[in-house]
């Protein structure tokens, strides 16, 4: 930063005086004096450089900081929305699971009336009584089926209990339509037999 014009006056006075002077030591204080002058207004030109460098650095950082603030208060507003999103999945899920248990009570039931009334009509005779209920054993497949897509569910939802459950009763179901298929298939050859 040049100096001022008033500076530049008080140096060249000092030095045109301590020319006039020219000897003793009035003169050379008076060098000093215009050097001292000529330092410290280099100094104030430096300092006052700095100074407008610090502003400038200041005023980026403060706009850094409002983008800062900005930027944060809308990660704060996602986070919300967000949990809120969670908060929903999670009473979907639960409704789901509350559901799917419902059901496999029912289909539990359903198969032990089933393997229930399939012993029975093992020892019974042929002819099924009056108020009995034969259950077809595309019946008991799609149980079975029911059972192993339940099982799936539970398992996605990690809910083990429930679907050891489904996968035990799904068995039960395969092998009773396994041994009515065994028995089907053994009737068929005594009818062929004949």
């Amino acid at each position: 930063m040049p100096p001022s014009a008033e500076t530049t006056e008080v140096l060249r006075f000092l030095r045109r005086f301590a020319d006039l002077m020219s000897t003793g030591s009035n003169s050379q204080n008076l060098l000093r004096a215009a050097a001292l002058v000529e330092t410290l207004t280099d100094l104030l030109g430096q300092t006052q450089e700095r100074l407008q460098a610090a502003r400038l650095q200041c005023d980026t950082e403060v706009e850094a900081r409002k983008a800062l603030a900005a930027r944060i208060d809308e990660l704060e507003h996602e986070v919300l929305a967000l949990k809120s999103r969670l908060a929903d999945q999670h009473a979907r899920t639960d409704e789901i699971v509350a559901e799917m248990e419902r059901r496999q009570s029912e289909f539990l039931h359903r198969a032990e009336q089933a393997e229930a009334d399939l012993a029975a009509n093992r020892q019974a005779p042929p002819a099924i009584p009056e108020g009995s209920l034969a259950v077809s054993l595309s019946t008991l497949q799609l149980a079975k089926a029911q059972f192993e897509q339940l099982a799936a569910a539970f398992e996605k939802s990690g809910n083990i209990i429930s679907q050891v459950m489904c996968e035990a009763s799904a068995s039960t179901l395969g092998r009773v339509i396994d041994d009515c298929g065994a028995a089907d298939g053994a009737d068929h050859h005594a009818q062929n037999a004949a």
